[in-house]
C-alpha cells in the first residue's frame, strides 16, 4: 500500500503553491456525475429497505404513511448536495494524487468519519434522536464517501 508523505500536484505546468481550485479544469466531470448518482442510489436503498429503513424512520420520527412534499422537492436538493460534495472529493482526489483503489477507500473512510459521522453526531446531539439515528446516518456517510472516492480514483 502506498502512503503519500506530501501532497504532489499532478500537472507539470502547475506551480507548487497552486490552489486546490486550480484542479477544476482537470476534473473528470462524467466521473463526478456518476459518483454522485451512485451515492444517491446507494442512500436511496440504504434508507428505504427494511429493516434499516424502519429503524431509521423510528429514530428520526418519520411517519412513512403521512403526507409530505412531493418526492422531487426532496430528491433535487439531496442530489445537488451530493453533487457539490462529490466535486469537493474529486478536487481532493486530484490534489493528493490518489491513483489506487486503496487510496479511494482510505480517503472515503477518513472523510466519512471526519465529516459524515461527526456531522451526524452533532445533529443527533441537538436533535436528540438517539444513537441509532447517529449510527445509521454515520455508517451511511462512511460507505457513501468510500463509494464516491473509489469511483473518482478509479476513473482518474
Amino acid at each position: 500500500m502506498r502512503v503519500a508523505t506530501e501532497i504532489t500536484w499532478n500537472s507539470a505546468d502547475r506551480e507548487e503553491d497552486g490552489l486546490i481550485l486550480d484542479f477544476f479544469s482537470d476534473l473528470n466531470w462524467l466521473a463526478v456525475v456518476v459518483a454522485a448518482i451512485a451515492w444517491f442510489v446507494f442512500s436511496a436503498i440504504w434508507y428505504s429497505v427494511p429493516p434499516l429503513s424502519n429503524a431509521w424512520q423510528k429514530a428520526a420520527g418519520v411517519d412513512a404513511s403521512a403526507e409530505g412534499p412531493p418526492l422531487t422537492l426532496l430528491f433535487i436538493p439531496t442530489f445537488v448536495g451530493y453533487f457539490v460534495t462529490t466535486v469537493v472529493i474529486a478536487l481532493l482526489v486530484r490534489a493528493i494524487g490518489a491513483t489506487e483503489v486503496n487510496d479511494g477507500i482510505i480517503l472515503g473512510i477518513v472523510l466519512g468519519v471526519g465529516f459524515g459521522t461527526v456531522g451526524a453526531l452533532v445533529n443527533q446531539i441537538y436533535e436528540r434522536k438517539g444513537s441509532t439515528y447517529w449510527l445509521i446516518n454515520g455508517v451511511n456517510a462512511i460507505i457513501a464517501y468510500m463509494i464516491v472516492a473509489v469511483i473518482l480514483v478509479v476513473w482518474e
